[in-house]
């Protein structure tokens, strides 16, 4: 795959940008562990965040019945529309933090994301669809973190309150090209049945864990405006006595979904 990509650079006259995150898969097996964990289906329209080169979008292409690509990458875009001039590849050239995915029917979600907006992506694709994705091995344990771990941080509260999520498997970093500085890891993400979004309780708990290591009750009095205008402090009495005493990186899932229940407006 590697000699494929040289070919690709000369053909198309590019190399792989950095500030883009691009670093390409090389790994044949990676892709297949990936295609499996989402269960593809020909009934089933697929969402591929970031298909680069088009690598994974080429095996998407025969197990789904469509493939939507969203590509920022002007370069890439041509590359794809040369490589791949499938009648069931929708290819979309937008930065996918700024779609509006509700505009979009597709029933899974596929992607090597860009290391730098990870949490972006994430935050954007909770309780959406069923997703299989490639992320930095480090945010791969943060988002599957309990509490009272050193990397349990808000996103593993909200991912959690919102879905099932496991690391599949992690891939190290000579899979790419080029090379990055870190490894990866391949996590599932199912949403749970009947959750929703629900924004008051995503940036109370973003607000709550700005002071990780206070406990809730002193978290709350320290928390900005945004905060108090979700919950009322003078609710706190309402906080069982053996959860106000905890620190925030202390509570658990189900604990902070109680509290917010309790206390919110």
């Amino acid at each position: 795959m590697q000699k494929e990509i040289y070919r690709l650079m000369l053909i198309h006259g590019f190399k792989p940008n950095h500030k883009l995150d691009q670093n390409f898969i090389i790994d044949k097996n990676s892709i297949s562990k990936v295609i499996e964990t989402i269960k593809p289906s020909k009934e089933e329209t697929v969402l591929e965040i970031g298909p680069g080169l088009g690598f994974v979008t080429k095996e998407l292409l025969k197990v789904f019945k469509k493939v939507i690509v969203i590509e920022k990458d002007p370069i890439m875009i041509e590359i794809l529309k040369k490589e791949y001039p499938d009648k069931n590849l929708e290819i979309i050239n937008f930065d996918f933090l700024e779609v509006d995915l509700s505009k979009l029917n597709f029933d899974k979600i596929v992607g090597f994301i860009p290391y730098s907006i990870s949490l972006k992506i994430i935050d954007k694709i909770i309780a959406t669809k069923p997703a299989c994705l490639v992320v930095q091995k480090e945010f791969a344990e943060k988002l599957v973190a309990y509490e009272g771990f050193a990397n349990y941080v808000s996103i593993s509260v909200l991912l959690q309150s919102h879905s099932d999520i496991k690391i599949i498997r992690n891939i190290r970093k000579a899979s790419f090209f080029p090379k990055p500085k870190v490894d990866s890891s391949i996590v599932s993400i199912i949403p749970k049945k009947n959750t929703k979004v629900d924004e008051n309780f995503n940036q109370f708990i973003k607000n709550i864990f700005r002071y990780p290591n206070k406990d809730i009750v002193n978290s709350f009095k320290h928390s900005n405006s945004e905060n108090k205008e979700i919950i009322s402090l003078d609710k706190i009495k309402l906080i069982p006595e053996k959860i106000q005493t905890k620190k925030v990186k202390q509570i658990s899932v189900k604990e902070f979904e109680k509290i917010y229940n309790l206390i919110k407006k």
